[in-house]
C-alpha cells in the first residue's frame, strides 16, 4: 500500500515535469489534451473523458472534397462541386506511461481507448468521440459538427517489467467525421446548379440522364422538358441546345 502511494506520487510528479516543460519552452499554461466520448452522435449523453498523458506529438487534418466533370462543357470538361468528405484526424505519438507506479499500462489507459472501436450496447453505432484541446479549434470553442468515430488504434509498448507487464505505450489514433442525414442534406443543395446553363446535346442522351448529371435526380427531366417545349423526350437529337434551368432555392 505504501509503496503503491509512493509510486503514483512519482507518476504525478514525472506528469507535472512534462507540463512544466512544455510551459516553459512556450509559455502559458498548459491544455490537455482529451478525448470527450458520448454515446450517441447528438453529443447529448456523455460516458467519460479520455486525457492523455502526455498531448499529441502530431495531428494530421485531412480535408477532400469529390468533383465531378461537368458533361455540358466543351472541350476540356470542366469541374463541379460533389460533395465534401468527412474530415478524417490522426493524432500521432501519444504516449502513456505507468514505469513508476508498476501499473500496467495497457489497464490503466489503452483499454480505455481500445474500447472506442466496440460497440455500444443495445446501440449500432460507435462511441462519438470529441477532441478538445485549449484552443485548437481557434477560439476554444469546439464547432458542433467536429465529433468523430474512432476508426483505428495502433499501440506499440515500448518499455517492460520483468514480469513482462507493459508501463510504456506510444499510440496513433485515426478518427474520421460523423456526418448526420441531415448535414449530409444540408451539402445536396450545392450539387445543383444555381444558375441556368445551355446544355448541347449528344447522341445517345436522354433527358433523364441530363437530369442525372446537372441535378443528382432523374426525376427533373420534367424540369427540362418544360423549360424547353418539349412534348415527345423522344424528339431529342444530337446538336440540339437545351436550356437546364438552375433549382430556385
Amino acid at each position: 500500500m505504501v509503496m503503491s502511494k509512493i509510486g503514483k506520487s512519482v507518476a504525478k510528479k514525472i506528469t507535472t515535469a512534462f507540463d512544466n516543460l512544455e510551459s516553459s519552452m512556450f509559455g502559458g499554461k498548459l491544455e490537455k489534451a482529451k478525448l470527450v466520448v458520448y454515446k450517441d452522435p447528438e453529443i447529448k449523453s456523455k460516458i467519460k473523458e479520455i486525457e492523455f498523458f502526455i498531448n499529441p506529438h502530431t495531428v494530421q487534418v485531412t480535408k477532400e472534397v469529390q468533383v465531378k466533370d461537368d458533361p455540358a462543357s466543351q472541350g476540356t470538361p470542366e469541374k463541379k462541386f460533389g460533395q465534401t468528405h468527412p474530415v478524417c484526424l490522426k493524432l500521432g505519438e501519444i504516449w502513456f506511461d505507468t514505469y513508476d507506479t508498476r501499473e500496467s499500462v495497457r489497464k490503466k489507459y489503452i483499454n480505455d481507448i481500445e474500447s472506442l472501436l466496440d460497440y455500444l450496447p443495445n446501440t449500432h453505432h460507435l462511441p462519438t468521440v470529441v477532441f478538445a484541446w485549449g484552443q485548437w479549434h481557434g477560439t476554444g470553442k469546439i464547432p458542433a459538427n467536429y465529433k468523430f468515430y474512432v476508426t483505428k488504434v495502433t499501440v506499440d509498448y515500448t518499455l517492460f517489467l520483468p514480469d513482462a507487464t507493459p508501463v510504456r505505450a506510444k499510440v496513433d489514433l485515426s478518427l474520421e467525421q460523423i456526418m448526420l442525414r441531415k448535414e449530409e442534406n444540408a451539402q445536396r443543395p450545392k450539387e445543383s446548379p444555381d444558375h441556368a446553363k445551355l446544355y448541347t446535346v449528344k447522341k445517345g442522351d436522354t433527358l433523364q440522364g441530363i437530369a442525372t448529371a446537372e441535378y443528382d435526380d432523374p426525376r427533373e427531366w420534367r424540369r427540362i422538358a418544360k423549360t424547353n417545349n418539349i412534348d415527345d423526350p423522344l424528339e431529342l437529337r444530337p446538336g440540339m441546345k437545351l436550356l437546364v434551368p438552375p433549382i430556385l432555392k
